[in-house]
């Protein structure tokens, strides 16, 4: 029915009226809350008790009580260049991603982020680790091994976070894949170490024509110790962005349009869904903001707790690629999965 309805509403031309999220608060599907009217890019913290996210896609950090609903500030007192990127580390202390200048063009900045740790601990001093990356780094959920995509999307790298006098450095720096032989039109992202183990990267692979490199996408992994590669997808010619993973390591969360008729996918118009790391490319739908609102809406950013009971997405309108959330859903897996499905 909804790939009907979006069909015919882009035959018809009618466009969908854009939302507000206390709108869309009032149609939610069963399992499925507001966590915040406002925000964009959710992370869990190592506890399951907050959720970080930034104010604007250039901005500063905040964090939500999941519980009780109050937002306290993190980096509001701190001088820096615009965070783009937070990240929780095992440990509690975050990894933010910054652009030193802020030329106010968001593709721009994010190809040049510079990675520092803020301490759970002391939140008046930023840590450089003297790193710049592409986009977001991957952290693992079990250890202080990070990973990131270098300048030119062609590279990554991974490291292990220490602390010498309680302040962090990175050593153990490799590479573990690149592309830079290739001949075709393809970049990296990296996104996140698969539990329990951490012997595998998850990451996205994009390939598309030289003036939209990104608008094909597929999940993969990379085995660390023989760099072994392996498409998790199993579907060509979409978009399928890696996102959260599970904390036993059975899915991981992708941003996709493979739901979409043929002919309206590779436009960025996404939604959540969850894709089995089994290599049979299952996947169960999370959101369906973009069948709902075609052209108009998308849900995207999902990020899972360390329990994996919920799954923390973002609401954002489907202006072309690119994170433009307005507030962030809470999906309760367990509450979902009691729910009778209507026939």
């Amino acid at each position: 029915m909804h790939r009907l309805l979006y069909v015919l509403l882009l035959t018809l031309g009618v466009p969908a009226r854009t939302q507000t999220i206390e709108e869309l608060a009032h149609d939610l599907p069963p399992g499925v809350s507001v966590l915040t009217t406002w925000g964009v890019r959710p992370e869990w913290d190592e506890t399951s008790e907050h959720v970080y996210f930034l104010h604007r896609l250039v901005g500063d950090v905040f964090k939500i009580n999941v519980a009780t609903g109050e937002i306290s500030p993190v980096t509001a007192h701190l001088h820096h260049g615009g965070i783009q990127r937070a990240q929780c580390l095992v440990n509690g202390d975050l990894l933010l991603g910054i652009g030193n200048i802020n030329t106010g063009d968001i593709a721009r900045d994010k190809e040049k982020l510079w990675l520092y740790v803020l301490r759970k601990g002391d939140p008046t001093k930023l840590h450089p680790l003297g790193v710049v990356c592409v986009e977001g780094p991957a952290v693992s959920k079990t250890d202080l091994q990070i990973a990131w995509t270098h300048p030119g999307q062609l590279e990554i790298s991974t490291g292990r976070i220490v602390y010498e006098n309680d302040v962090p450095k990175l050593v153990d720096v490799r590479k573990v894949l690149s592309y830079r032989e290739r001949t075709d039109n393809v970049r990296l992202e990296t996104q996140d170490f698969r539990p329990p183990h951490n012997r595998e990267l998850l990451f996205t692979h994009y390939e598309g024509p030289a003036g939209d490199p990104y608008v094909t996408s597929s999940t993969y992994g990379v085995e660390l110790a023989t760099g072994q590669v392996k498409d998790y997808t199993r579907l060509s010619g979409g978009y399928s962005e890696a996102e959260g993973v599970f904390p036993d390591g059975e899915w991981t969360m992708i941003e996709t349009d493979r739901h979409l008729p043929e002919g309206y996918r590779r436009r960025y118009k996404v939604d959540a869904f969850r894709l089995k790391l089994d290599g049979s490319g299952e996947v169960e739908q999370l959101a369906d903001l973009a069948q709902r609102y075609p052209e108009t809406l998308r849900s995207d950013n999902p990020v899972v707790d360390r329990t994996g009971r919920y799954v923390a997405y973002q609401f954002g309108f489907s202006r072309g690629a690119g994170a433009r959330g307005q507030g962030i859903f809470l999906v309760d897996l367990e509450r979902r999965a009691e729910t009778p499905t209507k026939k």
